[in-house]
């Protein structure tokens, strides 16, 4: 009898029409909960995706990484060499910090590992061209990276030439070196590094180069308007006579903080640049400057073109 009554009710409830507005609503409301029915699968396979389990041994490799700043230094591309550029620097001596990372777990107790210098790749001279401060290190307890130092020093030998100084990595009981020549391809969490590596191709991710040189490059502050076609034999003379006349070094061409160096110290650098080279042509044919294509050595300021050749000149 209730449940007849209750029935009886029911059909006389009055349903009152909806406004478009309410309509719209509505169907909004049924699009959003369908959207998000659907992407929660989506969702579960994208965060599945992204978490990575590592089931091998625990590796070690050499895991040097430099570049801009603003790059996340987790996520920098993996170089397969070090350079020291002391030709670019005021210092005789340089400090390289060396990263060496751990592919596996992390382990709640310390695990040691060795470095050795590769004699028959290693043309640096212990002691005199660099000192590294330890044949062992260490990857502590809750950690999965370390970095080795290596202090290296301006010398005769890398003021004549590249010298180079080879590392490699001894794993001892804790660890193996399971990437061989494969190299980068097999490390985790590293973006391919597609800049051209001209010193060193090694793959091997347990050997590290170092390359220690003076060598001259084109500097920010070069200016070709005063200075001419760049030449690094131009440029040591450039820098013997501004050192010489103004106290300024190379720092004060390549790492000028608004990334060129200012016109007019451009300007009287050349002037006295270019005193010098009338001065040399007009001592005779031997003491003419000669540059690197075989040109009349020249910056602003000269009588001759640029790209004058010997031959071309008038012999005073």
């Amino acid at each position: 009898m209730l449940f007849l009554s209750h029935r009886k009710s029911l059909t006389n409830v009055q349903l009152k029409p909806i406004s478009k507005k309410q309509s719209e609503q509505i169907m909004k409301k049924i699009i959003y909960l369908i959207c998000a029915l659907v992407s929660l699968p989506l969702a579960y396979s994208c965060k599945e995706h992204e978490i990575a389990f590592y089931d091998g041994v625990d590796a070690i490799f050499f895991d040097q990484q430099y570049g801009v700043s603003y790059y996340d230094s987790l996520r920098q591309a993996h170089k397969n060499y070090s350079y020291i550029p002391f030709g670019v620097m005021d210092e005789r001596d340089s400090l390289l910090r060396i990263k060496i990372e751990v592919a596996g777990h992390i382990r709640d107790y310390d695990r040691p590992f060795g470095i050795e210098v590769v004699a028959d790749s290693t043309t640096a001279v212990a002691g005199e061209d660099y000192e590294l401060a330890s044949n062992e290190a260490v990857i502590l307890a809750g950690q999965n990276s370390t970095h080795i130092s290596l202090m290296t020093h301006r010398t005769p030998r890398s003021e004549e030439g590249t010298i180079q100084l080879q590392l490699r990595l001894i794993p001892g009981e804790h660890f193996s070196l399971p990437f061989g020549s494969n190299g980068i391809g097999n490390m985790p969490l590293r973006d391919e590094n597609t800049e051209t590596q001209p010193m060193s191709t090694n793959a091997d991710p347990a050997i590290h180069n170092i390359f220690i040189n003076c060598n001259l490059r084109k500097p920010q502050g070069w200016n070709d308007d005063k200075f001419g076609i760049y030449s690094e034999t131009k440029y040591k003379l450039i820098l013997e006579i501004s050192e010489e006349i103004f106290g300024w070094t190379v720092s004060d061409f390549d790492n000028d903080p608004n990334g060129v160096m200012k016109t007019t110290r451009c300007l009287r650098v050349a002037n006295y640049v270019s005193k010098y080279l009338l001065e040399q042509y007009k001592k005779g044919r031997e003491h003419w400057v000669i540059d690197e294509d075989g040109s009349m050595m020249w910056v602003l300021g000269c009588s001759w073109a640029s790209g004058t050749m010997p031959d071309n000149m008038t012999e005073i």
